[in-house]
């Protein structure tokens, strides 16, 4: 049999292969907070427009640049642009609920703190099965959610629709990542086809 996989959903992984400065840190531990679903968020929500981070912003936009080129390939003067960002903060037995990232294109996740033996990103496949069968061995065709490790100095970048959750903290100490969202920015779509659509924000 030749199986193809048709419209594989892209999950780009990188790594920062390097040591946080104590300035990154103490920015992002310093942080003021407010409740979240299930775990802590900060108030500021911009946080990527710090120049504690602007060493983080580039290696985040250096990513982003690589996953939007490799995947989607676009013929058009665009450019994937950082929008909002904040950080988590998920203590022992917190979690995060399965939610999705609107009003974005490309959303991603990094990784400050995280426990590699415990410390998971779940994705989710949320479309309707008419017909639900029992796998006897989960493959990526048949499962319903995968998980990632949650690496520090990871980064992983994903489509903003793909659901994904936080599983309860395990360990005592406490998890921190980077969330964020973006959007095209230039002439996207065509005009003698009626897509265009000029963003210049």
């Amino acid at each position: 049999m030749n199986l193809l996989s048709l419209f594989p959903t892209p999950v780009g992984l990188f790594n920062l292969n390097r040591e946080f400065t104590k300035q990154e840190l103490a920015f992002v531990k310093g942080l003021q907070t407010r409740p979240n679903m299930g775990n802590t968020t900060s108030v500021e929500n911009y946080v990527l427009q710090n120049k504690q981070l602007k060493n983080i912003k580039k290696f985040i936009d250096d990513s982003l640049e690589q996953y939007f080129q490799s995947v989607f390939q676009p013929q058009e003067t665009v450019k994937i642009c950082i929008t909002q960002s904040w950080i988590n903060f998920t203590n022992k037995g917190q979690w995060h609920h399965k939610h999705a990232h609107p009003n974005s294109f490309i959303s991603g996740v990094f990784y400050f703190n995280a426990n590699e033996k415990s410390d998971k990103i779940y994705f989710n496949r949320e479309e309707y099965q008419r017909i639900k069968l029992t796998p006897k061995v989960w493959n990526a065709y048949n499962s319903e959610t995968w998980w990632l490790e949650a690496n520090t100095g990871r980064l992983i970048i994903f489509p903003s629709e793909l659901s994904h959750n936080v599983a309860p903290v395990e360990e005592e100490e406490t998890r921190i990542s980077l969330s964020f969202n973006t959007f095209p920015k230039g002439v996207i779509g065509e005009n003698h086809n009626l897509t265009e659509f000029i963003a210049n924000w």
